[in-house]
């Protein structure tokens, strides 16, 4: 991998324009906005997930670079949806800004990595609740599909679309 210095930039301009066009769409959203009927699920709410996802991200490609196996604490709960569930629940009453600035500080923790990940680990697989043995390449574009997904949703909720 060779021209690793190349695919690192991709993927931090990737990552950049990806956040650059969530931060548009969902600063201009109320934070109270019901996106999923089933759930109740909000804004705030995705973003508390997106952001959750972005932190197991961290520490799963942390333990890569030091090829130690990663796995989530379900802290007692029979999945991960629920583990997800009880993480919205703990930080459902924290301020809007402050989860705004906890996003962009995963994000920031995520492009750290991606800058420092060692050529000789590229190709070391690893799992997060997400996905199952992607590679370092594989796990950023799996991150970015997963938030434009959710942005998606809020985009549909924003335009009074029935969410799910």
């Amino acid at each position: 991998m060779n021209n690793l210095p190349r695919i690192k930039a991709d993927l931090i301009a990737t990552l950049d324009q990806g956040r650059a066009k969530a931060l548009a769409l969902v600063e201009r959203l109320p934070p109270d906005l019901p996106v999923h009927a089933g759930s109740g699920w909000t804004v705030s709410d995705l973003i508390i997930h997106l952001t959750a996802l972005e932190t197991d991200m961290v520490a799963a490609l942390q333990h890569a670079m030091d090829e130690k196996p990663f796995s989530v604490d379900l802290r007692g709960r029979a999945t991960v949806n629920d583990l997800y569930e009880l993480r919205r629940e703990e930080r459902a009453e924290e301020s809007w800004q402050r989860l705004l600035m906890e996003w962009e500080r995963a994000r920031d923790q995520l492009r750290g990595l991606v800058i420092v990940f060692p050529i000789d680990k590229t190709e070391v697989t690893f799992s997060n609740p997400f996905f199952v043995d992607y590679n370092l390449v594989c796990a950023i574009h799996a991150c970015g599909a997963h938030e434009r997904l959710h942005l998606a949703e809020m985009r549909a909720a924003s335009q009074h679309q029935p969410p799910d």
